[in-house]
């Protein structure tokens, strides 16, 4: 069977449009990810507590349900691991390049006593996907 230049004209062009494709999705969830801490920040700046080791270090998940800043650090806890699940997996888990986009060690540690004590027994360990559990585990055990 011969190919002809119009065959391999349209497969290259194919294949030029889907590496294209992907590249701008990658850009795009880069983008995206970048818009999400840009939230997560203000949401410290207004609350300076919430990024508090003074605070974060008395947290406690039989904390007085009508206490706001607990309720308030708790919404925020779930934003920053969910955050910090979708960065780490953008970056295929690979420490190297979660560290050239956002130092999620330290911020993790920081928030250490919500991962270790959630709300809801289990919460953290049965929610998010099992490399990304073991990332959180690493830097918490000092990894």
């Amino acid at each position: 069977m011969d190919i002809t230049s119009a065959a391999i004209a349209t497969l290259i062009s194919a294949a030029t449009s889907a590496t294209i494709t992907l590249l701008l999705t990658r850009l795009n969830s880069r983008k995206s990810l970048d818009e999400q801490l840009d939230a997560i920040l203000k949401i410290a700046i207004q609350y300076p507590y919430l990024e508090s080791k003074d605070f974060t270090s008395t947290w406690t998940s039989s904390y007085n349900r009508n206490d706001e800043k607990a309720l308030r650090y708790e919404v925020y806890c779930t934003l920053v691991f969910n955050y910090m699940s979708r960065l780490a997996k953008y970056h295929k888990y690979c420490e190297d390049k979660i560290d050239e986009h956002v130092a999620l060690k330290p911020w993790a540690r920081i928030h250490a006593r919500y991962w270790r004590d959630p709300t809801e027994a289990y919460e953290n360990v049965d929610t998010y996907d099992r490399p990304f559990v073991a990332l959180v585990e690493g830097y918490l055990k000092g990894k």
